[in-house]
């Protein structure tokens, strides 16, 4: 074989190191969750180590997904901010322990802060490819705070600290990168996040579609109340606006066209549906999670606040929708073209008895951190044999 023929072209090679970098971060997540284990005390022992590895796991990822140019010669600088945003966050990882036993947050060794110093401009970097230069900018200036806050007017004036003690604060305290939204996602939305992957990849998406024909195809403007309906308990399983768009607005907005509304109107039915689908309790979006953190309240209590507003706005979205047909003389499916909800049920009871179980773990019991895999054991067990 010839040596060209040895070596995966470009794209496949940074695919191959993605797929990588993803395995190792659901590795890493499946070890938080056992690291009580003390057959495991020697990878992860405190929190620290495993905010830094998972910073190091998702960090190489802007790089590598967000080139800086779209000329592929460019591509060794994005393998190398890779890397080095791996090497930075290994040597945190490494040394997590003797920085709480010498408060390194407060009293760093020079090492310590140029290393502080490089994961500061790797993230600022990662935010510059991922957010923008509008939220680059914004995160900048308030990073830049603390050194310049004695100059500051009354109310928002504090002591100032130094460029180096800056650097460590961020990077080592738990008030800046490892904040309260950092923690709350790396100990609870990554589950979700996880979950909602695996009910796309598992044909979640297309259960609650043909659940939502079966109830609500014949009526007036059947197929916007589908797209309505199904977005909606797809949200509310997987918590994500993007995931519910790709795998129930592929199937609901040529549904909405064909039963002769709008292209553009189609689409805008989905988008509202699909976004307050992450209002919709038992799971909701990731700002819920962080509200919940930053209130130091149960996340029940959050979901069961956002019970009424949910209902308020999908009620309201229902109402126009029927009014819009009505106008419109938008008639429901022929109920023999339709899927029959027995069919339906028998086909994805597992689904039902995810979410059931989801309901359970979230409400009963309160085990936010280990619902996302334990309810998902359904839908994957029959997955496997289906």
């Amino acid at each position: 074989m010839s040596k060209d023929n040895d070596i995966l072209p470009t794209p496949l090679r940074w695919l191959t190191g993605i797929a990588a970098l993803t395995s190792a971060f659901l590795a890493m997540d499946s070890l938080r969750l056992f690291s009580e284990n003390p057959l495991l005390d020697f990878a992860i022992t405190l929190q620290n180590h495993y905010y830094y590895a998972l910073i190091g796991l998702l960090l190489p990822l802007c790089f590598l997904l967000n080139p800086s140019f779209s000329s592929k010669k460019t591509y060794w600088f994005d393998g190398f901010l890779g890397f080095l945003s791996v090497g930075v966050c290994g040597f945190f990882f490494a040394n997590a322990e003797t920085m709480l036993d010498y408060g390194w947050e407060f009293s760093a060794p020079d090492h310590a802060v140029w290393m502080s110093y490089v994961l500061w401009a790797l993230i600022m970097e990662g935010v510059r490819r991922t957010g923008g230069w509008i939220l680059f900018v914004l995160v900048f200036v308030f990073s830049l705070y603390p050194i310049f806050a004695e100059s500051l007017p009354g109310p928002i004036s504090g002591m100032a600290s130094t460029p180096a003690d800056t650097a460590a604060y961020h990077v080592m305290s738990i008030e800046s990168i490892l904040g309260l939204p950092f923690r709350a996602f790396a100990q609870l939305v990554i589950g979700f996040l996880i979950f909602g992957i695996a009910l796309q990849k598992t044909g979640g998406g297309r259960f609650f579609i043909n659940l939502a024909f079966a109830v609500f195809g014949h009526v007036r403007g059947g197929s916007a109340k589908v797209a309505i309906v199904s977005s909606g308990l797809m949200g509310s399983m997987s918590g994500s606006v993007i995931t519910n768009v790709l795998t129930t607005g592929q199937m609901t907005i040529p549904a909405m066209e064909k039963n002769g509304m709008e292209k553009e109107y189609a689409a805008g039915v989905e988008s509202c549906a699909s976004t307050g689908g992450v209002l919709l309790p038992p799971i909701m979006g990731s700002t819920a999670f962080v509200m919940a953190t930053f209130l130091n309240v149960a996340y029940t209590t959050v979901a069961l606040a956002a019970a009424i507003p949910a209902f308020l706005y999908f009620f309201g979205l229902f109402m126009q929708i029927d009014a819009y047909a009505a106008r419109k003389g938008l008639v429901g499916t022929p109920k023999e073209e339709l899927p029959s909800l027995s069919e339906t049920m028998k086909q994805g009871w597992y689904y039902i008895t995810a979410f059931l179980v989801l309901i359970f773990l979230l409400v009963y019991l309160q085990r936010e951190a280990v619902a996302p895999f334990m309810h998902r054991t359904p839908t994957s067990f029959k997955s496997a044999f289906s």
